[in-house]
């Protein structure tokens, strides 16, 4: 009987050591994912924000003569809540990255990853600490 508690034991312990590799596994692969969907935003919101950007200036060119204040309106709300939405893309990116210091920014820099736009607000993020297993 003690042999039997010994073998039962001892796969119950294996399949603990499976399901824990499994899971680790997992994590990373999340993880992994989660990283390429936070750059992706970066750069989706990006440009959201810049196209935004070139209807307004596009609209004050064309209209100079009679701009109409609430489009006017519109499309700096629209901006607003774009460049929010960007900033909150790059927090994210902050977040997730095992490393983010003024090196991994200039590194991104270089990569093309961030443009000269962008490097200020990661900068700004360099020196913020938080918990990430929070």
């Amino acid at each position: 009987m003690a042999n039997f508690a010994t073998y039962l034991g001892t796969l119950f312990g294996l399949i603990g050591l499976i399901i824990a590799f499994w899971q680790s596994r997992q994590k990373a692969q999340l993880e992994k994912i989660l990283k390429a969907n936070n750059w992706y935003n970066v750069q989706r919101t990006n440009n959201s924000t810049g196209t935004i950007q070139k209807a307004f200036e596009i609209y004050k060119e064309k209209h100079a003569e009679a701009l109409d204040p609430v489009v006017i309106e519109v499309l700096a709300q629209a901006d607003a809540f774009s460049q929010e939405v960007w900033k909150e893309s790059i927090r994210q990116i902050h977040f997730s990255e095992t490393s983010f210091t003024k090196s991994d920014v200039e590194m991104w820099l270089k990569e093309g990853k961030i443009n000269e736009n962008a490097k200020s607000l990661f900068l700004q993020l360099v020196d913020v600490k938080f918990d990430k297993n929070a």
